[in-house]
């Protein structure tokens, strides 16, 4: 029995013992990466990584999402005025356990700064507000970024409403369908909260309820993978064939439903107001497949990220939260 117990206490001392030179690996990993961690293929001119004077993790959803492109633009541009050697993190965008890991590396590692991507809804030791405080223990600047400030965030938060993008979205609907407009709305793959309180969602409603009779008739989340953009745009039209209008949360999902209106032949007949601005969506835009995009101003959010934590790192202070605002693009006049 005495044997049988000194064997489990080895087992477990050596697992624990490979855990603990696993978790070393990894945080050594993000030291040493600092001399090479500049954002973008090479350093600025005159200006090299191992001579940063601060270390700035970044830490986003992977997804083909051109949201997170032009969040990282935006930081690769302002870090040099930083002084900030970037090193990023990717974890799938479903894989809140992968943000969890690189957020204690970070923590471990002691890095100047983290600019982290932030869902509405995370529970508990996840939520941003837990996150900031852990950070602020630790002397490192925590900067959330999103489209929608987590609830009860009372600290930094860097982003560009989901309710704003509804409202621009459902005003462009009510002005072209009015009392007729029957409105699908597909929702991001990232989003953690239900379709009701998705402020998108809310924006859409709230805007067309200035035109008695119009309503949302279909939610639906988009999931992680390139075509899911269509397969969801195909299910509502098929499942709610009274859907003339469409409004999607990314630019995949935009790209997806403009290619499931072509094979449809339903050009015209359904109007879809997309998200962001890429070139495959302005050749919709061109081409009158899409009516108008509602652009979220990612790659301005990155650079206030940057600002805000060079401000804060060297004993400055920051006015939260920082909205970035929209952008709204159209298709020519005379193509619907």
């Amino acid at each position: 029995m005495k044997k049988a117990s000194w064997i489990l206490a080895i087992v477990f001392g050596l697992a624990f013992l490979g855990a603990t030179l696993m978790n070393a690996t990894l945080v050594s990993r993000a030291r040493a990466a600092l001399a090479s961690a500049y954002l973008g293929a090479s350093p600025p001119p005159g200006a090299k990584a191992k001579s940063a004077r601060f270390h700035l993790v970044v830490v986003l959803p992977d997804t083909d999402d051109s949201f997170f492109s032009g969040l990282l633009e935006g930081i690769a541009q302002a870090a040099p005025a930083a002084d900030a050697a970037v090193q990023v993190f990717r974890y799938p965008g479903a894989a809140t356990t992968e943000a969890d890991r690189y957020f204690e590396i970070a923590m471990r590692a002691k890095v100047d700064g983290l600019v982290m991507y932030a869902p509405r809804d995370l529970p508990g030791a996840a939520s941003s507000t837990a996150r900031a405080a852990e950070a602020a223990r630790d002397g490192i600047v925590f900067i959330p970024v999103g489209t929608d400030a987590p609830a009860g965030v009372k600290g930094p938060f860097i982003g560009s409403g989901s309710l704003l993008q509804g409202l621009e979205g459902g005003k462009l609907i009510g002005k072209s369908l009015g009392a007729r407009a029957r409105v699908g709305v597909i929702l991001s793959s990232t989003d953690m909260g239900s379709g009701e309180d998705d402020p998108l969602y809310r924006g859409v409603r709230v805007a067309l309820s200035s035109y008695p009779g119009a309503r949302v008739i279909s939610v639906a989340k988009a999931q992680p993978g390139i075509l899911s953009g269509e397969a969801v745009a195909e299910s509502m039209l098929r499942s709610y064939p009274a859907v003339n209008a469409i409004v999607c949360s990314s630019a995949r999902d935009t790209v997806g439903a403009a290619q499931v209106l072509v094979d449809r032949g339903a050009v015209g007949k359904v109007l879809i107001i997309g998200a962001d601005r890429t070139p495959d969506i302005q050749r919709y835009l061109d081409k009158g497949v899409v009516a108008a995009s509602v652009v979220r101003d990612s790659k301005r959010m990155g650079q206030e990220a940057v600002r805000a934590f060079s401000r804060i790192r060297q004993g400055g202070r920051a006015a939260w939260p920082v909205e970035t605002g929209v952008l709204v693009i159209q298709m020519k006049e005379g193509q619907r």
